[in-house]
Parts: C-alpha cells; structure tokens; sequence
C-alpha cells in the first residue's frame, strides 16, 4: 500500500534518529531493517558485505528465516546489471514476479530466491561496490511510487553509510591487525623513531621483548631506551648515511651491532622514509645474527688452527728427515767405528751410543705409525679389566731397572684398589709417556705417579707429577697438540702428547697439564671407573 506524506514523513524522522543515536552500528542495522520490513511490508531485510578479500557475504537479516540467503556471492552480470540501474535512476532497483519482467530482473529474482526484491548497492570513497542492503518478498503486490523510491533511496543512502563507515573502520582495524601481525612474526626486530628528535614511535613485539615491553619505549629517545649509558645521539648513528644532500632518502644501510646487555649480534638496517603523521621517519629492521657470529668465529679460529696445524706439519716433515737421519748417522758412524776398535771398553761405549739411537728410531717410527692410524681411525684397542694399582706396580718395574735416570720415579703409596675397563698396553703408552717426559725436563727432585677418585664424577684421575724446569703460561695449552715439542733440544717428535690426547679421549676420559716455570709440571688424565 502506498504510503502517504505524512506516514512517510514520521517514518524518515524515526529512520534517520535511530541511525544518529549511540547504539552500536550492528544494533542500529538490524533495527533499520525491521523497522523498513514493517513499514513497507517486506518479511526480509539483509545486508551483504565484502571485507576486501572475500566476496560479498551475509552479514545481517531480519525478518522471515523460511526462505534462507545465500550466504555469499560474487559479482556477476546479473548484480552489475542491478548496480548500473540504481546508479543511472537514482532510486534503489525494485520489481516483482507479478510484472512483465525483463531477463535481467527475472535474474535478479531467482538469484535472491525472492518473488519481489527491493535493492540499493553501496560504496566506498573511491566509488567501488562494498554491499548491498534489499528487502524482499513485499506482503502486498502494490508498487512504489517514484516519490516513495527516491525517498527509500536516500533512506538507505543514510544506512548505506553508516555501513561503509563500519566497513572502513573495520578495514582499517583489519589492515592494522595484518601489519601488525606481520610485523611481529617477520622474525626481525623491528624499531622506528623520530629522524629529527629521535623519538621513538613504534617497536614490534620482538624488538621490545628483550626490554620488558614496549612500555620500555614509550616518552624516550632512541639511545634512552636501547642504551642505559647514552646521554645523547650515539656517535655511530647511521642518519648521515641514509639522507642525501637534499633531505631525501636515499638507499639502505647496514651494519653489524651488538646488543650491550647479554652481547648478542644483529645485522642492522636502516633507511629513512615519511611517518604516517608526515615527518621524517628511521626504521631499523635487525635479524639475529649471534648463531651465525658465532659459527664465524669458530670457522676463524678452525682456520687459523687448521693453517697452524699445516704450518707445524711443514715443518715436522722438514725437520722429520734431521730428527731420522741423527740417530741412522749415529748408529752407522758407530757402527764402523765398532770395527776399527779394539778397545773393549771403547766398543761397549759404541755398543750404548748405537742401543740408544736405535731406540730413538724406533720411537720416532711408532709414533709416526700411531698417528697415522689414528687420522685412519685404525689404531687398534684391546678392552679388558684392569687392577689399577698392579697395574701402576707394572710400571715402576720398568723404571726400577733403569740404573741412567736423573731422578727416581716413585709411586705414591698407600693407594686404593680400582678395577677399570681398559687397555692396557695404550693405557702404559700414555703413563710412559708422561714420566718419559718428565725425565727429560727434570734434574732433581723426583717424578711422582698416583690417582685418585674424583668424586663428582666417579672417575680415576692418574697423574704424574715432576720438578723439573716447567713449562711456558702461553705453551701449556698448546702441548697435546700434533707436532709441538716442549723444547727444541729434547729429542722426540713432538706427537706423543697428542697421541696420548687421542688414547685417553677414545678410552672416555679427559687429558689436561698445569705447570709452573722453575718448580714443575703436573700432567693428568681420567678414566671411568668398571661398574
């Protein structure tokens, strides 16, 4: 039924009041649509919506739930054909089943499954379609007037943009949200402050983590929030880098820096670009680096340990042909001066010189082939139980019979009984070893072998302790290294440390040697103890 003026009049009045009053706009949509179906008798009212990524959804109905909306669609001929009729009329498209209907109408029907249809698009600033707001399914078959239409059309004008506002701010909010969130899960820290006043303006959640929050950044400068002993601009403060001449930026700047608090590293960039409130804006983006700093420098000091290691071995096979060729000149020299003797204390003398240097070569070679093997991981061990104390007794008798050492070689007494599962015969490499060095480096005193149990690990700590000459602060921890010799003069070839290093740590334990210049050294080893 047609509406009269002033029916109309109070309806609009009523209309546009709900829509200025403080209720929420969901509140104020859903009330629209009613109040519209119960005025001109439609039993449904809807509204559709895009979000700008999905096409146009169901956002809010009112009115009969018997005929259900599709709950989404997108843009097609037959909806562009409804919007260029509302735009080129000025009033809202609307037609029935009971009329003599174009295709296009007939389209536009059957897609809302209504039998009359009442329809007003809706857009954005820029003039995109954003929605739709319809009625459908009028009570009685009367049509509008184009008073009534033109009415209706800026009726739902209002609504309209109520509902664009809604969905501008819900973008934006949306839009905020999504920036933030990516923002946050970049997996970089992330800072902007003030290009002329410094002032920070924005940290994401990363960035601000480290400090307690973004509360941290809040009212401060840069240096005031990141620093705790700046009192201005820091000296190495890459603006100058990222301006040219005539204030406009120019490309990124990156640098490596180091967090002071709990020293960790970042790649930093940086680059100057225009805030949202206008002003020249310093972003900082940093990724975490400390991992990759820290692979950096074990590469560097392998290197460096590597190119030691190939300098040592140079030498070593320089010298290696000197330290084979004395004890071989020595053994063949006495060897003919064996046969011209007729002196026989003279030739026994020979007999000794040759014994010795003969053993000497044997030395040299064995610790050759041993570190061969071990480079090879072929260096055989034989596993079984061992009494540790008879084991220790065994070595004593080796040095009892030696009438030539410098210093007696003592055990120190009253030691316990252990039982270990070991080698033995790498495990008197590594003991003799040790008292052999010891022999060359000490004059007086004497040299002590014992072992005790560490208690916090349950393992036997052998040592062998002399008081000798020494070794140097900076060469002590460079001894169990292939090719270093305690002394130029000694005679060996500079691997039965690190050999004894590579026995030890194959039988499970850990090496190691303290020492003090002019009073001695102690050279230590552990080993599990048998279950």
């Amino acid at each position: 039924m047609t509406k009269d003026k002033k029916s109309l009049s109070i309806f609009m009045l009523h209309f546009l009041e709900q829509l200025n009053g403080n209720d929420s706009i969901e509140k104020k949509v859903i009330d629209s649509l009613a109040g519209f179906c119960n005025c001109f008798q439609f039993k449904r009212g809807f509204v559709y919506q895009t979000d700008g990524f999905r096409y146009f959804f169901l956002k809010e109905t009112a009115g009969c739930e018997e005929k259900p909306l599709p709950p989404s669609f997108e843009m097609c001929e037959t909806i562009e054909a409804l919007v260029a009729y509302v735009r080129t009329q000025n009033k809202p498209f609307y037609t029935g089943k009971n009329k003599d209907l174009s295709l296009d109408n007939v389209g536009i029907l059957n897609f809302f499954e209504a039998n009359s249809l009442l329809i007003r698009h809706f857009e954005d600033t820029e003039g995109k379609v954003i929605g739709f707001i319809g009625f459908a399914d009028k009570e009685d078959e009367e049509d509008f007037s184009d008073e009534e239409l033109r009415t209706i059309h800026l009726l739902l004008g209002s609504l309209s943009k109520e509902i664009a506002v809604r969905e501008y701010k819900e973008r934006e909010v949306r839009a905020s949200n999504t920036l933030s969130s990516i923002m946050n899960n970049m997996g970089v820290d992330i800072y902007v402050n003030s290009f002329d006043s410094h002032d920070m303006l924005y940290a994401n959640e990363s960035m601000a983590a480290p400090y307690g929050g973004i509360e941290h950044f809040r009212g401060k400068k840069c240096w005031e929030a990141l620093y705790t002993d700046k009192k201005g601009e820091c000296e190495f403060c890459p603006k100058k880098h990222l301006i040219d001449e005539n204030g406009q930026p120019t490309k990124v700047y990156s640098w490596d820096y180091q967090r002071p608090f709990d020293k960790c590293w970042f790649r930093v960039f940086s680059a100057a670009f225009a805030w949202i409130d206008g002003q020249m804006a310093h972003v900082i983006t940093s990724v975490d680096i400390d991992h990759q700093k820290k692979i950096e420098e074990e590469l560097r000091i392998a290197k460096d340990k590597a190119e030691n290691l190939d300098r040592l071995k140079s030498a070593f096979l320089a010298n290696m042909s000197h330290e084979i060729r004395t004890p071989l000149n020595s053994i063949v020299g006495f060897a003919s001066l064996l046969v011209e003797s007729e002196d026989k204390e003279e030739r026994q003398e020979y007999i000794e010189i040759m014994q010795e240097n003969t053993e000497l070569l044997l030395q040299l070679i064995s610790d050759i082939l041993d570190l061969s093997k071990i480079e090879a991981g072929t260096l055989d061990y034989n596993m079984g139980y061992l009494n540790v104390r008879d084991f220790c007794e065994d070595v004593m008798r080796i040095y009892d019979i030696k009438e030539d050492k410098p210093v007696p070689v003592l055990l120190a007494p009253d030691l316990p009984d252990y039982r270990i599962y070991t080698d033995k015969k790498r495990l008197t490499q590594v003991v003799t070893n040790f008292i052999n060095n010891a022999l060359k480096f000490t004059t007086e005193g004497q040299i002590l072998l014992e072992y005790h149990l560490r208690e916090d690990t349950r393992e036997l700590e052998f040592s062998v302790t002399d008081t000798g000459m020494g070794i140097a602060p900076e060469a002590v921890n460079t001894v169990f290294d292939r090719f270093v010799k305690l002394n130029t003069f000694s005679k060996g070839t500079g691997l039965g440390l690190s050999i004894c290093r590579s026995i030890v740590e194959h039988l499970g334990g850990a090496i190691g040697a303290e020492s003090e210049v002019g009073v001695g050294s102690r050279f230590w080893f552990t080993h599990p103890c048998a279950e």
